[in-house]
């Protein structure tokens, strides 16, 4: 007969729709359906509830469904308390090793695109200096000089006015770089935002910027490669 009132009390708790109860609501309800004859049958029983997980004492509160409670508290734990095999530990170390591969080939091809551009400038010059010094006279080659010079400038100040930073080339670097990781992202269907919730489930940082800045020497962050500017 005890053993169908300890049913009829989980069922009315459950069908009480609550998540959460006081203590003394608990010992109540064992008295009220005759699970406990006394107030002390009451607490060892209730104690023995929460021994066996169908409920979870906690302070003065009693938690109805602790299934519940242990998924909140799992996904609330960080990354370093969760087990060795846990598989979210393993895709989210997966991730970031595919992503640190994907970030040196994006930094390898913009160091070819920017040496690319320094042959270009020595050639310019050596152009510059042949035609100064041998095929014409500085008096000709002035004004072309000039407005070369002046096209550098008018390129600098668009650049500022589409992007609203300063024409610098760590940040041309930056651009570039983050242009051709979101290519190779795209290319390896890589999913960043499947890394970045991974990082959050994990109350992991975000160490995406430490990791480029030691690889490739820039203050980058994850969500950078989300957005474009």
């Amino acid at each position: 007969m005890r053993l169908v009132n300890v049913e009829s009390l989980k069922t009315k708790l459950g069908m009480e729709g609550k998540e959460v109860i006081g203590y003394l609501e608990l010992l109540e309800a064992c008295e009220s359906m005759g699970v406990a004859r006394s107030l002390d049958e009451a607490i060892a029983f209730a104690r023995v509830l929460d021994e066996a997980g169908v409920v979870l004492l906690f302070r003065d509160k009693v938690y109805l469904h602790p299934d519940k409670v242990v998924d909140l508290v799992r996904r609330a734990v960080p990354l370093a308390l969760t087990p060795e095999d846990d598989p979210i530990r393993d895709e989210l170390k997966r991730l970031q090793e595919k992503k640190e591969e994907i970030d040196v080939l994006a930094h390898k091809q913009v160091r070819r695109i920017l040496w690319t551009g320094l042959g270009l400038a020595v050639v310019q010059v050596g152009l510059f200096f042949r035609l100064t010094f041998w095929e014409f006279s500085w008096d000709v080659m002035e004004p072309i000089a000039f407005f070369t010079t002046t096209t550098g400038i008018v390129i600098g100040y668009a650049y500022f006015l589409f992007t609203s930073r300063d024409p610098t080339y760590q940040d041309l670097m930056k651009r570039l770089f983050l242009s051709r990781q979101r290519k190779l992202f795209k290319k390896h269907n890589f999913d960043v935002g499947r890394l970045k919730e991974l990082h959050k489930k994990c109350k992991t940082p975000l160490d995406a910027s430490a990791s480029i800045r030691n690889r490739v020497g820039l203050e980058l962050e994850l969500d950078d490669a989300l957005h474009k500017d």
